[in-house]
């Protein structure tokens, strides 16, 4: 005999122990590349993170407990920043 129990749905959020990151980069194009291209240089990087603890807090500026500082920006040296940082 199998028994199955069927939880309801609730409305939340999954839990997890992950830290999701969300990143962006912003380039300047003025480099050519090739007659019809320019190159994208990276000039500014910001990225984001979040955990289960700190997922609702609508202040991005509040630092987590458990995941640390929230809002990040990278100037100088954008992509191998976010790469080292994060």
């Amino acid at each position: 005999m199998v028994i199955c129990f069927i939880l309801p749905l609730k409305n939340e959020l999954p839990h997890s122990d992950d830290v999701l990151f969300f990143y962006n980069f912003e380039t300047r194009q003025d480099t050519k590349f090739s007659e019809n291209a320019t190159e994208h240089i990276p000039i500014l990087a910001c990225a984001q993170q979040f955990c289960t603890a700190c997922e609702m807090q609508d202040d991005i500026e509040m630092d987590c407990d458990r995941c640390g500082r929230r809002r990040h920006s990278f100037y100088d040296d954008p992509v191998g920043d976010v790469i080292l940082s994060l």
